[in-house]
């Protein structure tokens, strides 16, 4: 725990016997009582750029909001940009700090240089941070803008790609602990951003388990009929909003040919109506949860997923996943829950999906990965 959060817990509730200390006396009596003298409530700040209804990150935001507001302890949400669906509770303080007069690409930067100078002006017990900035006490680090780059094997620079990587480097050099969602992530920070590894610990996003967990296979006809998704035909789910970077370019060109018309595919996130009569486009799907149990697996090529929480999901839901190489989440996947496959061998691809079988996935392999990412476990790490 860092200076200011040991003195700032203590002395709420010991400020009259603090008063009599020097400063470093003060220090070591609040650290000798931290554990035995806890506050009643933490002031914490979330920080994103962002507040919508869109991508895991957003998703995990508000997981940790409730979190902290069932515990009692004091939120402020740190934003830039706030969607008009999002209804925050009435206990949440929101400060927003509007760029939108200014050129998208620098309002990552010039919003890590505000959220600077507002973290230093106002106290928090515990601040956190979902973007690339600074100022704050612990970041996620969900990617890495260099092995976004990498796996792009994209040899030049965009202007963009330079602020990127500016952001990435100096949120990675003066944050003092940083969460990596995978060991994939954490390898290309201490690797390409030369960080010291006993600043990174690898913690995997976290489930709402109450909203993906294997009973809702229970109402799979249901789920199949609203989809209307064919149970004697075998079906497969892809799921994204970044459909080039997740690789379904691989996953049409599979599914268009011949070989394929006997088996389905199904889109989520994309509205286009494509030729082949055996992929259908679902457009935005809210409860992704059906839409694994209603599925017999779930594909995921991509060419760069630091995660891959849709991977997570639909495992717990009971569903089957197949994914590249190059996602994070293969780290929970074993032969009783998925595949991993190289992420270019087309022939590996064709041959997964063309000789899949259905499976019952083991009860007690996906209560273990239920367990080891609940939202419990994730906060224990991430408060601690």
């Amino acid at each position: 725990m860092f200076k200011k959060e040991i003195i700032a817990q203590t002395s709420r509730k010991y400020g009259l016997i603090l008063f009599v200390y020097s400063p470093q006396k003060k220090l070591d009596f609040c650290r000798k009582f931290e554990d035995k003298f806890k506050p009643l409530f933490l002031k914490v700040a979330i920080i994103h750029i962002r507040l919508m209804h869109k991508g895991g990150l957003e998703t995990r935001l508000f997981n940790y909001m409730n979190y902290f507001l069932a515990r009692g302890d004091e939120v402020t949400i740190l934003s830039s940009k706030v969607s008009p669906t999002i209804q925050l509770p009435p206990e949440v303080k929101l400060v927003k700090h509007d760029l939108s007069k200014y050129p998208r690409i620098i309002r990552h930067l010039l919003f890590s240089q505000w959220l600077e100078k507002y973290l230093t002006a106002h106290l928090f017990d515990y601040s956190l941070s979902l973007e690339r900035t600074w100022g704050q006490q612990r970041i996620i680090a969900p990617n890495t803008h260099i092995g976004y780059v990498l796996a792009q094997k994209k040899w030049w620079r965009t202007p963009s790609d330079l602020i990127q990587i500016y952001l990435d480097k100096k949120a990675f050099r003066l944050t003092p602990h940083i969460f990596a969602c995978s060991n994939m992530v954490k390898n290309e920070i201490v690797e390409q951003y030369k960080v010291p590894t006993n600043k990174i610990t690898v913690l995997f996003p976290p489930l709402n388990t109450s909203q993906f967990n294997v009973a809702v296979r229970q109402n799979r006809s249901e789920f199949q009929q609203h989809y209307g998704i064919n149970d004697a035909r075998i079906n497969f789910v892809f799921v994204s909003t970044s459909h080039k970077r997740k690789g379904l370019d691989l996953l049409l060109q599979l599914f268009s040919t011949p070989a394929f018309r006997h088996l389905q595919l199904y889109i989520a996130g994309s509205t286009i109506k494509y030729k082949s009569p055996n992929i259908h486009s679902l457009g935005f799907v809210m409860n992704t949860a059906a839409l694994y149990a209603a599925v017999d697996c779930v594909l995921h090529p991509s060419v760069y997923e630091p995660f891959g929480q849709v991977i997570a999901e639909s495992i717990v839901c009971g569903t089957y996943a197949i994914v590249s190489d190059h996602v994070g989440a293969k780290e929970i996947i074993n032969d009783k829950v998925g595949q991993v496959l190289p992420v270019s061998d087309i022939q590996a691809w064709y041959d997964a999906i063309i000789h899949f079988k259905k499976v019952n996935l083991d009860p007690a392999e996906i209560n273990r990965l239920a367990d080891l990412l609940s939202l419990e476990r994730h906060m224990q790490v991430l408060t601690k």
